[in-house]
């Protein structure tokens, strides 16, 4: 951070991007330069902070705040929190916010189930949770899930990458 106060990281990986990261990146930095407020303030680009799935995400060090499903319309109220104001609360991801508490939920539902669930069972259990196929669809992307088959048989599998993110224990057989 050398003499910085403040340094702001954009993820701006492939889903991010899609999501409208480069416009946020860039709107970000043209409005701290045009408020006079780049000194002090470092704003960067990153690869995947590995929530792609819920950005494009901004971390604001030293707090290591991490924003979430930030849009253009949101960086007036994150410019104030860049200045000293208070955080911008509702853009706020932590292990504890609902929506990330719903998908550790259902992770640890779907490892309980066994090695593997049908896609058909997985997409239910995902719906049960609120989550669509469009998320599944980047959940697989992103190397949260595979796609693999059993004996013909169309089968998703929660990846080691997503049990360490939710903390999901896997269930491990014991001998008697």
């Amino acid at each position: 951070m050398y003499w910085n106060r403040k340094h702001v990281l954009v993820c701006t990986a492939v889903h991010c991007m899609q999501k409208g990261a480069n416009n946020v990146a860039g709107r970000l930095r043209i409005e701290l330069k045009r408020r006079g407020l780049d000194e002090g303030l470092m704003v960067n680009t990153c690869d995947s902070i590995d929530l792609c799935d819920i950005g494009p995400n901004v971390v604001v060090y030293p707090e290591g705040i991490i924003y979430s499903n930030v849009k253009v319309g949101d960086l007036n109220d994150i410019i104030a929190h860049l200045q000293g104001g208070p955080p911008v609360e509702r853009l706020i991801l932590t292990a504890d916010t609902p929506a990330e508490c719903n998908r550790a939920r259902f992770f640890r539902e779907a490892t309980e189930r066994g090695d593997w669930l049908t896609s058909e069972d997985f997409a239910a259990l995902a719906a049960s949770f609120g989550l669509d196929q469009a998320w599944i669809d980047e959940q697989a992307r992103r190397g949260f899930i595979a796609r693999k088959e059993f004996d013909g048989t169309a089968a998703v599998v929660v990846t080691s990458k997503a049990r360490a993110r939710y903390r999901v224990v896997a269930a491990v057989a014991t001998e008697e």
